[in-house]
């Protein structure tokens, strides 16, 4: 079985959008896994992978590091149910998920900021306050938040607008079926729910019905997360 070492929260919210990806990669490929929380300053954990971040898995006597490597991973080593079927489908989840990192993530975590803040267990609180606070200036994330959600919802949700014309034609951004270009996004949305009650997006918006049908796979995976 599959061990991924997995960021946890208060109450056993596990919020990080990265290891969400390697969640929703797992059930792809219908591999066994389970987990192994970890909280921020608990990097002895990972230590073994060479890692300071999470995710990481365990497979056997192997350590795999970050979302990406961990999907190219399982590829390689369990061929059935690919994640990437051809050179252009992994090209084009490289780049869906630069796009999460670079501006849909960065984009969101303003709006999320003081929320998320407020789950982190109390020994990890000041290590995200040193962090983040470097990031954003201050650490005063409430009020930070509250400066950002002014203009900051609208402008978030423009940035979705190239998933938002894909998705008006087809189910999911990998077609009629999920695939990791749509694990790469599900992570940051439910990094967002998780932390934050904070409504994102319209009701009409395609991206809106997407995000539904993403809780919804494997046996309703992101449902069964501790939201806000």
């Amino acid at each position: 079985m599959i061990t991924l070492y997995d960021l946890v929260a208060q109450d056993d919210r596990r919020p990080s959008p990265f290891c969400w990806r390697a969640k929703f990669s797992l059930e792809h490929k219908g591999l066994k896994w389970t987990t192994v929380p970890v909280g921020f300053t608990e990097k002895d954990k990972i230590s073994f992978a060479d890692s300071q971040l999470v995710p990481v898995i365990k497979d056997g006597e192997t350590g795999v590091k970050d979302s990406w490597a961990i999907a190219l991973h399982l590829d390689e080593a369990y061929p059935d149910k690919p994640l990437f079927k051809s050179e252009m489908a992994l090209s084009y989840a490289r780049f869906v998920s630069g796009w999460v990192d670079t501006a849909v993530q960065p984009a969101m975590f303003p709006l999320v900021v003081g929320d998320l803040y407020s789950i982190v267990r109390p020994v990890d609180q000041p290590y995200f306050a040193e962090t983040r606070g470097k990031r954003l200036g201050t650490t005063d994330f409430m009020s930070f938040q509250a400066k950002a959600r002014e203009k900051g919802v609208a402008a978030f949700r423009a940035v979705l607008e190239p998933a938002r014309r894909i998705l008006r034609e087809q189910p999911f951004l990998s077609g009629n079926q999920a695939a990791y270009p749509d694990y790469a996004l599900a992570g940051a949305f439910l990094w967002g729910g998780i932390a934050s009650p904070l409504v994102l997006l319209e009701a009409d918006d395609p991206v809106h019905a997407w995000r539904e049908r993403m809780l919804d796979l494997y046996e309703g995976l992101g449902r069964k997360a501790k939201a806000a």
